[in-house]
């Protein structure tokens, strides 16, 4: 019988209502049917009443999770290292894959130690309380950070989930290209797909939409990087200038900024028929069923799973040029991209797709197709487990 393979994930934290979660539940699903194990090293993990229920799913698909209160991926205690290290032994790990830049230095360690090679991948983020001091944030990144990293503690192979990232590591950090795996995030497509016109009318009344609204969702972490007050101006403008149009706006998702955004967001009585915060959502698919348009005005992205999520449901996606941008939407045939921080430019796109029926199902028949073909989980799942097994050799 074939031995079982067991890879260890790293993380530095887990915040289970983000997309990083919510991608390896599927893609530790994946491992699992195709026969390996997967052990999860963490630090600090963050969920609330709503999103323990990821916490719980990944709880109970992993082989063991080990949790330590605190991190210091520059300076691990020995107590850590004595930890990983019997963790290690105990479920005869094969392969090490840390998932962002600051775990490199540990799994570098366990290389040492146990003759184990690392997988890295990158799931770029920013936080803060001020959306207009995110902006430069995002246009300035780490770079000496990232290449002490990647020089000082090299992983065998880079998985990059977009080619922005390919591009990023290669041109900007200078790791050789010859270590850099593409593999898209990939997403159930048999789950994510268009709904019935019955399924369509149900999820439009669970969200209290009436008939003739054109809805607009946007689903991630309640943090001004996602660019929430980009889409609040854009739709106060473009209600302005279609007042005919009952243009509504749905939010899935919690995060630290939720009552700043709801300020924001809930001025006028008409702000308050327009916006609609559903707290973390547990069925995502319901909230793309309910939607015409997808908006993501993100500052920074390492991917946007989301994006491509929406896409397979027949919703036509908006969203900024940040990392998988162009992976995902061809501007004007299966979508629109936008600049950073432009609502003016986004405002028009709404008016454009709230008012012109037949453009948006061109562009949605065009996104449904572009996101079977590029973004299916098999197919993460194959190329992932191919880098597997050429770095555990």
């Amino acid at each position: 019988m074939k031995k079982q393979k067991t890879v260890a994930f790293f993380l530095k934290r887990v915040d289970c209502n983000d997309g990083v979660a919510s991608h390896c539940e599927t893609f530790i699903r994946g491992l699992i049917a195709n026969d390996w194990r997967v052990v999860m090293i963490t630090g600090p993990v963050f969920y609330d009443s709503v999103s323990i229920t990821r916490f719980e799913a990944l709880k109970s698909l992993v082989e063991d999770w080990i949790i330590f209160d605190h991190i210091n991926p520059l300076l691990p205690n020995l107590s850590y290292i004595l930890r990983v290290y019997e963790t290690i032994k105990r479920y005869e790990i094969s392969l090490l894959h840390a998932h962002g830049y600051s775990m490199l230095l540990i799994c570098r360690i366990f290389y040492f130690l146990n003759n184990l090679n690392c997988v890295a991948t990158f799931h770029p983020s920013i936080h803060g309380d001020d959306p207009k001091a995110l902006k430069t944030v995002a246009l300035n990144p780490k770079l000496n950070q990232y290449k002490f990293y990647l020089t000082a503690f090299p992983p065998k192979v880079f998985i990059a989930y977009s080619s922005d990232i390919v591009s990023f590591l290669n041109q900007s950090l200078g790791f050789p290209k010859s270590k850099i795996r593409k593999i898209f995030l990939g997403i159930d497509t048999n789950y994510f797909r268009p709904p019935t016109p019955e399924e369509r009318q149900r999820a439009r009344e669970k969200f209290g939409i009436q008939q003739d609204d054109t809805v607009c969702a946007l689903v991630g972490r309640l943090n001004w990087n996602k660019g929430h007050d980009i889409l609040i101006e854009a739709a106060r403008q473009a209600r302005a200038e279609l007042p005919h149009t009952n243009l509504k706006c749905l939010f899935a998702g919690s995060g630290a900024q939720e009552n700043q955004i709801k300020e924001c967001a809930l001025i006028s009585e008409a702000d308050k028929r327009c916006f609609v915060f559903l707290g973390y959502t547990d069925n995502l698919r319901e909230v793309y069923w309910a939607a015409d348009i997808f908006v993501l005005p993100s500052r920074s992205e390492g991917f946007a799973l989301v994006v491509a999520e929406a896409m397979c449901c027949g919703v036509v996606p908006i969203r900024t040029p940040g990392g998988g941008a162009k992976d995902q939407i061809e501007d004007g045939s299966n979508g629109f991209i936008f600049p950073f921080d432009d609502s003016e430019t986004l405002a028009m796109r709404l008016k454009l797709l709230s008012s012109d029926i037949e453009l948006r199902k061109q562009l949605s028949i065009e996104a449904q197709k572009t996101a079977h073909q590029n973004f299916a989980v098999e197919k993460m799942i194959h190329d992932s487990i191919a880098v597997y097994e050429e770095v555990s050799l």
